[in-house]
């Protein structure tokens, strides 16, 4: 969804701004970039920069690019890449005369659902890449669950049906070189697979089998439910890891930026729990990466924020990659 809160990704902006102009990157990935909301696009659009913004669902980060590319004040509007001297290279419809400075002549106002250029369409930058980040873990379930649910008789035979399924899933590289980014980065990604596929998962299993019949069974289906929720986290976290090592450049230099939810407060309440699992992810992150505190972290290292109930408080990283390491 497009964020009603930019101030709760003020931080990730800032971070990613100090360590693109720290690294000069000539090569960058956001894995799960989604509609932008946390990432500083204008930082990222040079002459010599290849971008690729990756997800899953289509065309979120095309809107994303979108509703980035024009600032309107008053009257007056400029574009991004006209002002950055790249509109060639990142619009379809860029005409290379300048009505006015920051704005070539293609320029056609759109205010709704946001602002933006009615003609602007996507050039060659970034490269936008529909992937599931998760290795392939996200889309597979999924669509192995949605086939075989329809055959089951009890919520039991579902469950043992979708555990067996997370168990036949393999590993799909996203469509990225190995060894080619300089600068990666995954905020507000790790906390989300605690929540999907299984979330996608309980919406099927309320379908068939209706609330009343799933209350029924609750106590004797936990156990099946925590194994299924636990294992589909750690082999998103695994894959995820994978892949990030995979493309990253293995010089010794601070070229990943990651985020991760420790713990969460009850809706109301300043009490907060230990996000399940995430000790678990840590130590993931831990076989390939060391972990880097310094100047570009500062005092953002713990950040809280505010995005539904409860408030979260969120770990930054800076990860170094070890080298020969695996995820696997």
């Amino acid at each position: 969804m497009l964020c009603p809160c930019e101030k709760a990704f003020a931080a990730h902006k800032e971070i990613l701004s100090k360590m693109i102009a720290m690294l000069r990157p000539g090569t960058v990935a956001i894995l799960g970039a989604g509609y932008l909301n946390d990432i500083p696009l204008d930082d990222l659009v040079e002459e010599n920069r290849k971008v690729y913004l990756v997800d899953w669902i289509e065309n979120v980060t095309k809107i994303g690019v979108s509703r980035a590319i024009i600032q309107r004040d008053g009257d007056c509007h400029s574009c991004l890449f006209c002002k950055k001297g790249v509109g060639e290279k990142y619009c379809g419809n860029f005409t290379g005369i300048f009505a006015e400075d920051a704005l070539c002549t293609s320029f056609e106002p759109l205010e709704e659902p946001f602002v933006t250029c009615k003609n602007y369409e996507p050039a060659d930058e970034p490269a936008f890449i529909k992937a599931d980040i998760t290795g392939g873990v996200s889309r597979s379930f999924s669509a192995k669950i949605e086939k075989s649910i329809v055959s089951c008789k009890t919520p039991k035979e579902a469950f043992l049906k979708a555990i067996s399924a997370a168990d036949e899933i393999k590993y799909q590289a996203i469509p990225i070189e190995d060894d080619s980014i300089d600068l990666v980065t995954s905020s507000m990604v790790l906390s989300q697979f605690d929540f999907e596929p299984y979330t996608y998962f309980s919406g099927l299993l309320l379908e068939c089998f209706g609330l009343e019949e799933l209350a029924k069974h609750e106590t004797r289906l936990m156990p099946l439910m925590e194994k299924l929720r636990t294992k589909l986290f750690t082999l998103q976290v695994e894959s995820h890891i994978k892949e990030i090592y995979r493309i990253v450049k293995k010089d010794k230099r601070p070229r990943v930026y990651i985020s991760a939810e420790l713990f969460r407060s009850f809706p109301d309440k300043e009490q907060y729990f230990l996000v399940q699992d995430m000790p678990k992810a840590l130590e993931m992150i831990g076989k390939c990466f060391f972990f880097e505190f310094g100047d570009v972290l500062e005092d953002k290292a713990f950040r809280k924020s505010s995005l539904g109930d409860g408030i979260s408080i969120n770990q930054n990283y800076i990860l170094v990659p070890k080298e020969g390491a695996s995820a696997a």
